[in-house]
């Protein structure tokens, strides 16, 4: 039997404020089947990813922290797992022009701040599927 297919696939949940970092991490341990990780620190957060790689599926990532911004952490999580996907969450307003280049540049979707878990939900069944979440 191929175990790592039975692995539950991992998500990464990256922002500086904690308020928000918990409570995006809390919903989706709660009603997803993947391993949710909580990063306030994008730099460590990229150590982590760097360890194990193939099976990170998800990336949940502010846009505007200290130490890299959320756009470098996608770039480089696209470098190492091409195969994950970018949700990008800010609380700055952004031009079209913007939005297109953050698609360009390896984000798949963009989430406004504040959002609420019903937002945060629809955006990650969009990018996983709805058989990334439980059924209870």
């Amino acid at each position: 039997m191929n175990t790592a297919a039975l692995a539950a696939p991992c998500w990464f949940v990256v922002d500086d404020e904690s308020t928000l970092l918990n409570l995006a991490a809390t919903m989706l341990r709660k009603f997803s089947r993947a391993d949710v990780r909580a990063c306030a620190d994008p730099c460590e957060a990229l150590g982590h990813m760097t360890a194990a790689p193939a099976g990170l599926e998800l990336l949940v990532t502010d846009l505007n922290m200290p130490g890299m911004n959320g756009l470098e952490l996608a770039r480089r999580v696209r470098t190492l797992a091409p195969q994950a996907k970018v949700l990008l969450t800010t609380g700055s307003t952004l031009s079209p022009d913007d939005r297109d280049a953050l698609r360009d540049q390896g984000v798949d979707l963009l989430l406004p701040k504040p959002y609420g878990y019903s937002d945060l939900m629809a955006a990650v069944r969009h990018l996983c599927g709805t058989e990334c979440f439980r059924l209870n």
